[in-house]
């Protein structure tokens, strides 16, 4: 009897054992992984139905203004605004295109759409906003260095020294710079002022210039005579015009044009009769 206890108290350990082992280690993993797909997924479908409802972002919305408007009753609010570089852009200009108005929460503002609305006035090349906390903003601009006068089908613009029109500007105030006329004028104008400027005197004397052909430049000095200047190596022969000019007086002479492209020959066009007296004043007659 004893034995038969034994042997069924055996067999009954040995049947709770294989309950305590339950199921084989990899189906108890898959299980697991299952289990996580399906959590996962019940999440990020919850995620997207809150989100297609604006449920998530009106609630984040909420929570950030919330959040601004503590900080700002701190004292973050903008009690001014300091501008820098400020020379040509008129001060009610630049106020309106800000369009920020005071005690707005400082945080609140969206400075790289201040940044873009003030870069679009006529006169600011490059600008920046920032802000000096607790509530200040910091505006800070480049404005644009007028360069030249533009002619082009008929009309006169300002243009900068990258090419750029400054519209809406005064022509009158800059009626002393140079009026450059034809085609692909903006792309070049920088490197003729650029080259005539190594001559400071004698460009001060250059009334207008010619774009021709998109290629070179025809020069008209002192409102009388037109000095056509090569395609490539236009600084040398400015530099060398400026030296003979300050040596012989060439532009002061009674001539209407002197063509200076090929750096070994000259060629100046006379007025009528002009030739023979320029022959006799050389020949002391």
């Amino acid at each position: 009897m004893r034995r038969l206890k034994a042997l069924v108290g055996w067999r009954s350990d040995d049947r709770a054992a294989g309950r305590q082992r339950g199921l084989p280690r990899w189906m108890r993993r898959m299980i697991l992984i299952v289990a996580g797909v399906l959590v996962l997924t019940s999440y990020f479908a919850s995620v997207v139905h809150l989100t297609r409802n604006g449920w998530v972002g009106n609630h984040l919305a909420e929570i950030k203004a919330s959040i601004a408007e503590n900080i700002a009753d701190a004292g973050f609010r903008v009690r001014s605004v300091r501008a820098h570089g400020v020379a040509k852009t008129e001060a009610d200009v630049l106020r309106t295109a800000l369009a920020i108005q005071m005690g707005t929460p400082i945080l609140d503002l969206d400075l790289t759409g201040l940044q873009r609305r003030v870069e679009a006035l006529p006169w600011v090349r490059v600008a920046t906003v920032e802000r000096s906390l607790p509530d200040t903003v910091v505006v800070r601009l480049v404005e644009r260095e007028p360069l030249a006068l533009w002619q082009h089908k008929g009309r006169v613009a300002l243009i900068d020294e990258t090419g750029a029109t400054i519209g809406n500007a005064p022509l009158g105030a800059f009626r002393d710079l140079p009026i450059l006329a034809g085609d692909g004028v903006p792309d070049a104008a920088a490197a003729l002022m650029t080259a005539l400027s190594e001559a400071p005197a004698l460009a001060a004397r250059v009334t207008s210039a010619s774009f021709v052909e998109h290629r070179r430049w025809d020069v008209l000095m002192d409102g009388r005579v037109w000095v056509q200047l090569p395609q490539t190596g236009v600084r040398e022969a400015w530099l060398r015009l400026a030296q003979e000019e300050q040596n012989q007086s060439v532009l002061s002479r009674d001539i209407l044009s002197i063509n200076i492209r090929n750096p070994d020959q000259w060629v100046f066009r006379l007025p009528p009769g002009g030739r023979l007296r320029m022959a006799l004043e050389e020949n002391g007659g």
